[in-house]
């Protein structure tokens, strides 16, 4: 009798052991997700973040509900240059944010990204050179590895000018007040401008103070702060192809993730979200380009001759640049002839 009892409640320690291990449920049935947390640094209309909400979505869809995704826009949970530290200590689970730009320190030899005139104006090629370079090149994971987050993917844009005052050959920057960062920055100085290191959520109130003269930007963020009130030239001729976003995740976040929703996130990230700024920015172009006209803005092209001249006024950066990363052991020359075989294997050809 006393062994009788004594299986009877083996029997049922194990069948309750067993439910307790299955995720809990709520009435409904449905497992409870997993929330991640996401802090960008743009406005949800801007054309990328088209972009961002459809990998977002497909994920959740992937998933079957167990990953859902709280967005907090236009720097609402985290300043632009808190993103990335913010996503390092759980403030954020998922940061989009220009990181190589704001944290040079972070990426010395990745600053190649940043460098002007270097390999061409298709979003495709540049995105897909970058990450394949993340995936072979062991200088650049390494450096991605010490920032401390799960890296996810990269997003490239061609650098544009808008000003308040034309700007068609060299000599038109001196003088000018051109809020630019990195090695943009420095160019612009070289050339006889006043460099302002503002952050690109800052440009359109120092627009509306008159504080600077214009701004380094981006056709789609030209148009989605509505830059035009303020500056009436836009110079279409792009000066560099910037790696302006990066996606990175919380590393105990990505870690309690079940494998196959990293697995989900990584090619996702890796294929869709490059193939939607692709399409996405294509789209918007027109739209983007005839506000401008609307607006009153006018639109210039560099000639050839200029541009060489402008290309030829950037080489400075490129010595500096190897000087610097050559100190660390890294060859510089190397990695950007790299990445400019990776981006003509990549880039989509009219």
């Amino acid at each position: 009798m006393i062994k009788k009892h004594y299986f009877i409640c083996l029997a049922g320690l194990i069948f309750f052991s067993f439910f307790a291990l299955i995720p809990h449920e709520s009435a409904q049935g449905q497992v409870k997700p997993i929330v991640i947390k996401v802090a960008d640094t743009g406005a949800e209309t801007l054309t990328r973040n088209k972009a961002v909400i459809d990998v977002l979505q497909e994920i959740e869809k992937l998933s079957k509900g167990r990953v859902k995704h709280e967005i907090f826009w236009s720097e609402a949970l985290l300043k632009a240059k808190d993103i990335l530290e913010g996503a390092k200590v759980g403030t954020s689970d998922l940061g989009t944010t220009p990181a190589m730009v704001y944290h040079p320190a972070n990426f010395p030899v990745w600053q190649f990204t940043n460098l002007m005139f270097l390999g061409g104006n298709d979003i495709w090629g540049a995105m897909k050179a970058w990450e394949e370079m993340a995936k072979t090149n062991p200088v650049l994971q390494e450096e991605l590895r010490k920032t401390g987050v799960k890296h996810l993917a990269f997003y490239g844009y061609p650098s544009t000018f808008m000003t308040r005052k034309p700007l068609a050959k060299l000599e038109d920057f001196k003088g000018m007040r051109m809020r630019s960062v990195g090695a943009t920055a420095r160019w612009v100085s070289s050339v006889g401008g006043t460099a302002v290191p503002l952050t690109f959520y800052e440009v359109t109130e120092a627009l509306a103070r008159g504080t600077v003269d214009g701004t380094l930007g981006y056709l789609y963020a030209h148009y989605g702060f509505k830059f035009y009130d303020y500056c009436k030239y836009f110079l279409a001729t792009p000066v560099a192809n910037t790696c302006i976003i990066n996606v990175f995740m919380n590393l105990n976040t990505w870690n309690k993730l079940p494998g196959d929703i990293q697995k989900i996130y990584e090619e996702l990230f890796q294929d869709l979200y490059p193939k939607l700024c692709a399409k996405y920015n294509d789209e918007d172009a027109a739209k983007e380009l005839k506000a401008f006209k609307d607006a009153g803005v006018t639109t210039t092209e560099l000639t050839p001759a200029e541009y060489n001249r402008w290309k030829e006024s950037a080489r400075p950066l490129f010595d500096a640049y190897y000087e610097r990363v050559g100190k660390m052991g890294a060859d510089g020359k190397k990695i950007v002839a790299e990445y400019e075989k990776l981006y003509k294997k990549h880039e989509r050809r009219k």
